[in-house]
C-alpha cells in the first residue's frame, strides 16, 4: 500500500507527455512569429544601408561594387548639415518643452489632487492624437495666420506645432511615472528632513521620475525628428529639416537619399540606447 502511495504521489509531479508536446509547440510558434517580424522589420534596414554603400546595384542580388561616396557627399554637403542641425535643435526644444509642461502639470495635479484638472488634461493630451499631423498642421499656420502673421514659416511656429503634437507620448509615459511614485510622500518626507526645494527636485523628484523621462524624451525626440508633413507644411524649404531635404533628394540621388536615412536611424538608436542606459543608472541609483 506504501508502495502504490508513493507511486501515486510521484505521478503528481511527473508532466504528462502531451503538456510537454504542447509547451514545445507553443515556444516554437512563439519563436516563429518573432523570427518573422524581426526579419519583416531588419530587412528593409538592411536593403536601404546596402544601397546606400552600393556603387553599382543593377541586376545581383548583392551590390556589385562598394562605395562610400554617398556618405562623403553628404558630409561634406553644407546644406545636409544644415538641416541636420535644423532638425536635432527642433527636437531638443521639443523635448524640454514638453517634459517641462507635462511634469509640472502633473505635479500640480499630484499636489492639488483635482481629478477634473487631470480630466482635462488627458482630453487635452487625446486631441493631438486624433488629428492627423496634416490638419494639425493646417490649423496652426490658418490660426497664428490671423493672429501672429510673422509667426508663418518660422521655426517657432515648427516648434510648438511639434511640440503639441508630440505631447500626448511625454504625457502618458510620464503618467505612469506619477502613478508609480508617490510625489506628494516623496515632498514631505524631504521637508521633515529640512531638504530644501532645488535639493528635492534635482535629487529626488527627477531621479524618482528618471525612467518616463527618459522614455517620453526619447519618444517626443524621434517624432518630431522624422516628422515631414509638419515640417513641409510649416517651413518647407526657407529652413530646411532633415527630412524635408531627404524629400528633395529623392528625385536627384537615391544613394545620398539612402545614406541620410541611414544617418537618421543611427541618430535615432543612439539616442534611445543612451536613454536606455541613463535610465538604467536612474533607476539603479534610486533604489
Amino acid at each position: 500500500m506504501r508502495n502504490e502511495s508513493i507511486m501515486e504521489r510521484m505521478e503528481l509531479f511527473v508532466p504528462d507527455a502531451s503538456s510537454v508536446n504542447v509547451k514545445k509547440e507553443g515556444n516554437f510558434a512563439f519563436y516563429a512569429i518573432t523570427g518573422i517580424f524581426i526579419f519583416y522589420t531588419v530587412l528593409p534596414l538592411i536593403s536601404v544601408l546596402l544601397f546606400s554603400i552600393a556603387g553599382k546595384w543593377t541586376n545581383t542580388i548583392l551590390p556589385e561594387r562598394w562605395s562610400l561616396s554617398a556618405y562623403i557627399k553628404i558630409f561634406s554637403n553644407a546644406e545636409f548639415i544644415s538641416s541636420l542641425t535644423h532638425s536635432c535643435v527642433v527636437s531638443l526644444c521639443v523635448v524640454i518643452i514638453d517634459l517641462s509642461v507635462v511634469t509640472l502639470g502633473l505635479l500640480g495635479i499630484s499636489f492639488g489632487a483635482s481629478r477634473r484638472a487631470l480630466a482635462l488634461m488627458e482630453v487635452l493630451a487625446i486631441i493631438p492624437v486624433a488629428l492627423p499631423g496634416v490638419v494639425l498642421a493646417l490649423a496652426s499656420v490658418t490660426f497664428f495666420g490671423k493672429a501672429l502673421p510673422a509667426l508663418l514659416g518660422s521655426p517657432l511656429l515648427l516648434i510648438c506645432t511639434e511640440s503639441a503634437f508630440s505631447l500626448p507620448l511625454v504625457f502618458w509615459t510620464l503618467r505612469n511615472a506619477f502613478r508609480d511614485t508617490d510625489i506628494k510622500q516623496l515632498y514631505h518626507a524631504s521637508c521633515v528632513l529640512g531638504a530644501p526645494l532645488y535639493k528635492f527636485i534635482f535629487m529626488v523628484l527627477l531621479p524618482a521620475l528618471n525612467k518616463g523621462m527618459m522614455a517620453g524624451g526619447a519618444l517626443a525626440f524621434t517624432t518630431a525628428f522624422n516628422n515631414f508633413a509638419l515640417a513641409q507644411l510649416i517651413v518647407g524649404a526657407r529652413w530646411k529639416t532633415l527630412p524635408v531635404l531627404q524629400n528633395g533628394y529623392i528625385a536627384i540621388d537615391g544613394h545620398q537619399t539612402s545614406a541620410m536615412a541611414i544617418v537618421s536611424i543611427a541618430l535615432t538608436f543612439t539616442l534611445i540606447i543612451i536613454a536606455g542606459t541613463i535610465k538604467g543608472r536612474g533607476t539603479g541609483e534610486t533604489r
